[in-house]
């Protein structure tokens, strides 16, 4: 009797799971834009600092969007809540954003006419009426605060998928996932640092350029290292985005096999990158280029996300091991939906919903070629000035430092993990990089 009744429990909870994947799946662009006007002045129903548990889940459905709200509905869900921070960016950042914000305009393509340095356009000015501000929170997102760029010494994907058990390889922290849930099918550690070259508002001097050569000719420049497994160990890419908006941008990468250096095509955007849930365009939410795309501006609405991670990585727990475990506050966004110009993109749209403060990606929806939702992405983030955080090597930097955080997709069950360990946003002088992008020295291994 009771190896039946546990059978019929074991039944129970797969019918359970596959029902709430099959609601999930059945949710569109359009029951999302729904919930953003049926819920855009809804008021919070708990107090700052309460962990709200399973009979409380319902208090959270005005600030989590359908589809991803469905993913909390298990009995162990825990959210510690926490009153809504101020993040502002540094004071050159905002010096800058008031000295040439009012002469930044759009030309007739999109591009920017007059941008130098800061925020591109105040928020105020931001109106669902204008069929441009969609396409002015694009470039505020783009040219958010990162002070000179993301470093992480340490950089992991987990590949998961629904259901199963799993045990966390021995190189990683064992704390990360809590609970047994989800099946881990590969891990591949990388190394990551991203400098930007133009538009730098710590450089008034140098007309906001970054103090190298070339810096001109360059947004930023992206180094990769693939450190583990074996069968990509020793990869190592230079991806380069021209300051020309219009222009395509050019990557590098060394393939040990061959010991040869290759140019490839940047410019796949759409397909998974190492085999993850997430494509090249899907960094940070975005990381394309925005005259690729077309977009709404869908105005504001308050949603919560883990703005203020405590945790020196992120941690995750639920039945399949891919849900942030951390400190959520309530946070105003601004509401953007992208749409593809490539009509061969996979997806249809993605909704965006960036702090209003640090453009940061609280959360991001993507949808399929039918307008369903496909995937789901959860940034977690913490914040340079927290005195509490531990470690803290950039404080001071007023950085909202983006940590890791899963990207779901539902119709296929199953997840990408990233995690950043040793992540910071580093001062960087010519020196510091000097070779990093060298693609005559992408040959000689880890720099």
């Amino acid at each position: 009797m009771i190896l039946i009744a546990l059978v019929t429990f074991l039944l129970a909870c797969v019918d359970s799971s596959q029902a709430a994947q099959a609601n999930q799946q059945a949710v569109s662009k359009a029951t999302v834009l729904e919930w953003v006007k049926r819920h855009r002045e809804a008021k919070s129903t708990f107090q700052p600092g309460e962990t709200l548990k399973s009979a409380d889940l319902e208090k959270l459905r005005p600030f989590l969007p359908p589809g991803y709200f469905e993913e909390y509905a298990f009995p162990e869900v825990e959210f510690v809540t926490t009153p809504t921070g101020e993040y502002p960016p540094h004071h050159v950042y905002q010096a800058a954003t008031e000295q040439f914000a009012a002469q930044t305009r759009l030309a007739e393509d999109g591009a920017l006419v007059g941008y130098v340095a800061g925020q591109p356009f105040p928020n105020d000015t931001l109106d669902p009426a204008d069929p441009t501000s969609g396409l002015k929170a694009a470039w505020n997102f783009n040219f958010r605060w990162q002070h000179y760029g993301q470093r992480a010494q340490r950089y992991v994907y987990l590949f998961m998928r629904r259901g199963g058990s799993h045990s966390l390889p021995k190189n990683l922290p064992q704390d990360m996932i809590t609970g047994g849930g989800g099946t881990i099918e590969r891990v591949i550690w990388q190394r990551f640092q991203r400098v930007y070259f133009t538009h730098v508002s710590m450089h008034p001097e140098a007309n906001y350029l970054f103090p190298a050569p070339d810096a001109s000719q360059f947004e930023y420049k992206d180094y990769v290292e693939f450190l583990d497994p074996y069968d990509v160990r020793g990869q190592r890419m230079v991806i380069l985005r021209s300051a020309d908006p219009h222009q395509a941008d050019q990557a590098w990468m060394y393939v040990p096999s061959l010991r040869k250096v290759r140019r490839f095509s940047a410019e796949e955007k759409s397909d998974s990158f190492v085999g993850s849930d997430g494509t090249l365009d899907d960094f940070y939410g975005f990381s394309g280029r925005p005259l690729d795309y077309d977009w709404k501006f869908h105005g504001w609405k308050t949603v919560i996300h883990t703005m203020n991670a405590h945790p020196a990585y992120p941690h995750y727990y639920g039945p399949n091991g891919w849900l942030p475990f951390d400190r959520w506050e309530l946070r105003n966004c601004v509401v953007v939906e992208q749409i593809p110009k490539d009509p061969n993109h996979p997806y249809s749209a993605k909704l965006l919903f960036w702090d209003a403060q640090t453009y940061r990606t609280a959360i991001a929806l993507a949808f399929d070629r039918d307008d369903k939702l496909w995937k789901i992405w959860q940034p977690q983030i913490s914040w340079s000035e927290d005195v509490n955080l531990q470690p803290n090597p950039y404080q001071g930097t007023y950085v909202a430092r983006y940590t890791g955080g899963p990207t779901i997709d539902i119709k296929n069950g199953q997840a990408t993990l990233f995690v950043t360990f040793n992540a910071d946003y580093p001062a960087v002088a010519p020196d510091d990089i000097d070779g990093l992008f060298d693609l005559n020295k992408l040959t000689e291994g880890r720099r």
